[in-house]
């Protein structure tokens, strides 16, 4: 999960799982050679006692002498844009929160609390509302390289007894209580009764379940990517085109993967697709000759011309352009033309940037630079400034380079995640990107020695404050 020299963001919301993870991984760090920062949303839910909960995750965070990114996060605007349930808008936007701080303040790794109970429940909930094989799969120790999870083998009972013993201060989020939410009556009904009446090694049985097919996903996942290969037909940005006859001559088991995983190269995700979405495809293709098609959750058409199946996805919903946390909202460019105004909100990505002018004179210390902050020579800069996302192809030339190169290059050379990728959109003038915002300013708008007025701007998530 952690190499030497990793920097380790912690999730923690001040309950005795992640105040359990946070110390212990304090105690490990010197060990393990690296370092560590602690992270808390608010979810602005439950008004005092959220505030109580971020300042125990902040004395916390000053007591172990940790950095502490604290934000606050208006969920039930996101709830309400996206038509999401509760559960769902606070996880994208807490995603949103921690993938933004660790490319902001160069974190490498986002560590997370989630336990072997926690596991138990999510399998339970992913059978009781229709699952396949990779719903069985639970809670993934590590997630995309860079979610770890260091206690997803330990038991809620084990925790609760370190807290104590070591007198740990925490706080209980009397939300986990609430029966009107699925996963508090697994916890308090489903799995006590499961337990107390039909098996009393139901969770130790859950999660070994779960490792299973966890591990028979990732098998069969590689057998998949070469019968992929062969029914693919074309890939370019928003329409991916596979061969009528590579799915339907397949195995059943196999034409739904391939089908599966064509929608997730196009969207990047499967959280709306289910059974029964990818049953109408494969019916669409079977169902006599001709052309056909359907619409598909999250934007996505299918339709089969002739020999060839293709699935298109709205403009501004592809993969590249499009983060989890503002998935089905529309990404727009934004056009910001002189005089500059003091702030900006980019509604559709969820972002702002702050200007101001100055003299270079008036800079700020080198050190004292955060990755949310660039500075520019005005006069080297060719108006108007655009936003937006990054896109296939994007080049730039990062500030001391001798050349430019593509975003891509710039990501993999210094180990930004795909998540965080996603993340990150892109300030440009008329004729190049300038800033690959929270990561690196070009160098052909640098301040040099012979600059006289300097363009600042400081970027910010306005769903967070």
């Amino acid at each position: 999960m952690i190499d030497p020299g990793d920097r380790v963001l912690v999730g923690v919301s001040g309950g005795p799982d992640s105040m359990a993870l946070l110390h212990l991984l304090s105690r490990l760090a010197n060990d393990l050679k690296v370092g560590i920062g602690v992270a808390h949303l608010n979810h602005c839910l439950r008004g005092a006692s959220a505030a109580r909960d971020a300042e125990v995750v902040r004395r916390a965070a000053a007591g172990l002498r940790y950095s502490c990114h604290i934000g606050h996060a208006r969920v039930l605007k996101v709830k309400q844009q996206l038509g999401l349930s509760l559960e769902e808008a606070a996880r994208r936007i807490r995603y949103a929160f921690f993938n933004k701080t660790m490319a902001n303040a160069g974190y490498n790794k986002l560590a997370l609390g989630h336990q072997s109970d926690d596991n138990a429940e999510q399998m339970l909930m992913a059978l009781l509302r229709g699952t396949g094989p990779r719903g069985l799969s639970g809670i993934s120790p590590v997630r995309e390289k860079h979610i770890i999870r260091p206690l997803i083998n330990a038991r809620r009972s084990q925790i609760e007894t370190f807290i104590a013993q070591e007198g740990i201060p925490c706080v209980l989020d009397a939300s986990n209580d609430d029966l009107r939410f699925m996963r508090n009556r697994i916890r308090h009904r489903l799995l006590p009764l499961l337990s107390s009446e039909y098996n009393p090694r139901i969770e130790t049985h859950l999660n070994q379940l779960a490792d299973v097919m966890r591990t028979e996903e990732t098998w069969i996942d590689g057998l998949v990517a070469a019968e992929y290969e062969h029914a693919l037909i074309n890939h370019e940005k928003g329409t991916i085109t596979l061969s009528v006859d590579a799915v339907i001559l397949a195995h059943p088991a196999l034409a739904r993967r391939l089908v599966r995983k064509a929608i997730e190269e196009l969207t990047g995700t499967l959280r709306r697709i289910t059974f029964s979405h990818v049953q109408a495809v494969l019916h669409m293709l079977t169902d006599g000759c001709g052309e056909k098609g359907l619409h598909l959750p999250g934007g996505i058409r299918a339709r089969r011309t002739g020999d060839r199946l293709m699935l298109v996805i709205a403009p501004g919903r592809c993969r590249s352009a499009v983060d989890p946390a503002i998935e089905g909202k529309a990404v727009s460019t934004r056009v910001i033309a002189p005089p500059f105004p003091p702030t900006v909100k980019i509604q559709a990505m969820d972002i702002g940037l702050r200007f101001s002018t100055c003299r270079p004179d008036q800079l700020p210390q080198w050190s004292d630079v955060g990755r949310n902050q660039a500075y520019f020579d005005l006069a080297r800069l060719s108006l108007p400034l655009t936003v937006r996302p990054a896109i296939p192809g994007d080049r730039f030339t990062p500030l001391g380079a001798a050349g430019s190169q593509k975003l891509k290059k710039f990501f993999i050379d210094h180990r930004i995640h795909r998540q965080c990728r996603v993340m990150a959109p892109v300030l440009a003038d008329k004729q190049r990107i300038i800033w690959l915002v929270g990561q690196r300013i070009d160098d052909h708008v640098k301040v040099t020695a012979d600059t006289s007025e300097v363009l600042c701007v400081e970027f910010f998530l306005i769903d967070t404050r």
